[in-house]
């Protein structure tokens, strides 16, 4: 096969190079069901070459004939982009598995919620739910207002006349998850971030009894953003030039405490510490523990792996060797119980890091 395009018909991909948004630009499919024509110029990304890799791994036939047609009826979709990128999230994580060594197979929906896929490796079986991140609707809101020529909070126009003719400059500002509330206190951009990430498919209702429970969360087709979550992200801090510090926004969403210190250092100078609100999504403070074993995330270059050390379900020791084979796989910034307590020790080195940091900082202050 050659990728996307052979899923699709003649119609169904011109109908995706015809379309284009003013506030969220071309069809989510566009760049992969072009990846291999190179008469179209653009920047290739890793997620267009891992969809169509994907669909030439995958048989598309038997018990995969009802799965195929619903990835094509939605990765075909025009108005849709939540549903677009949640299926080509899909054909992803099937791809990677299979690269990984897994056996790996889609559930059938049914009325009852489920997750997406079932796996299996060496006797040991688990299952996958799949989600995939856009950018916050408020942010393509805002993007709409600015391409019909409003100018909302925050934007700046400007113009420069020369002759011959004008340029237009808009300065805006912009902000993946969402931009804090200024009435919310303790509301900042990146508690906002780190809240937004935790709170993914929070209601934990597409699982099985018995497996090992795997989340899989892509954030390649993060609207305009799949850049802007990077993999440094998922370390506890991030140090800076001069010693300025940032909290991980992917680390603290799940390895975070109620009241630990989220750090906040700005270009302009202003810097700030704002005590978290919650815990993380795998912390053992939980007064609830997650019932996910293990967050897998997908970066726009980067494949990371979190391990909840509260697991009822733990991941087998071969699942988590065969993990480190998915494609773009970052083992520097996983965390994973290959020994017993691993995780929880990783835990713990952290938050005395983070802890002794925020005692320096405030004694500057």
């Amino acid at each position: 096969m050659s990728g996307l395009v052979d899923l699709l018909s003649s119609d169904q991909i011109e109908a995706i190079n015809n379309f284009f948004d003013e506030a969220r630009g071309r069809h989510p499919a566009w760049s992969a069901v072009n990846a291999k024509n190179r008469e179209i110029k653009y920047c290739r990304k890793p997620k267009d070459f891992l969809v169509n890799q994907a669909v030439d791994a995958i048989s598309w036939e038997g018990d995969n004939l009802a799965w195929r047609a619903d990835i094509v009826r939605r990765v075909s979709r025009m108005a849709d982009f939540e549903d677009v990128v949640g299926a080509l999230a899909e054909i992803r994580c099937c791809g990677a598995m299979l690269e990984a060594g897994f056996q790996i197979r889609p559930i059938p929906t049914t009325k009852v919620p489920t997750p997406d896929f079932e796996f299996s490796l060496n006797g040991n079986d688990g299952v996958i739910e799949v989600t995939a991140k856009l950018e916050h609707g408020n942010e393509v809101a805002r993007a709409r207002h600015i391409v019909n020529g409003e100018t909302p909070a925050g934007v700046e126009r400007s113009a420069v006349s020369r002759p011959g003719g004008r340029i237009d400059f808009t300065i805006s500002e912009m902000h993946p998850f969402g931009a804090p509330d200024p009435n919310k206190p303790g509301d900042t951009v990146q508690t906002n971030a780190i809240s937004k990430i935790c709170s993914i498919k929070c209601k934990e209702t597409q699982i099985m009894d018995g497996r090992s429970r795997v989340l899989w969360i892509d954030f390649r087709d993060f609207g305009r953003w799949p850049g802007a979550l990077t993999v440094d992200q998922s370390a506890p801090l991030i140090c800076g030039p001069n010693g300025t510090l940032c909290s991980g926004a992917i680390w603290y969403a799940f390895y975070g405490w109620k009241g630990a210190p989220v750090f906040e250092d700005h270009m302009s100078g202003r810097r700030f510490v704002t005590p978290m609100a919650h815990f993380g999504r795998f912390a053992k403070e939980q007064s609830t523990p997650s019932q996910y074993s293990a967050a897998i995330l997908c970066l726009e270059s980067d494949t990371i792996f979190f391990e909840n050390p509260m697991a009822e379900m733990p991941l087998a020791d071969a699942h988590r060797a065969a993990l480190t084979r998915l494609p773009h796989f970052n083992l520097q910034f996983s965390i994973a119980n290959w020994k017993e307590n691993d995780v929880e020790c990783a835990r713990t080195l952290a938050k005395n890091k983070i802890k002794a940091l925020e005692h320096d900082r405030l004694r500057d202050e």
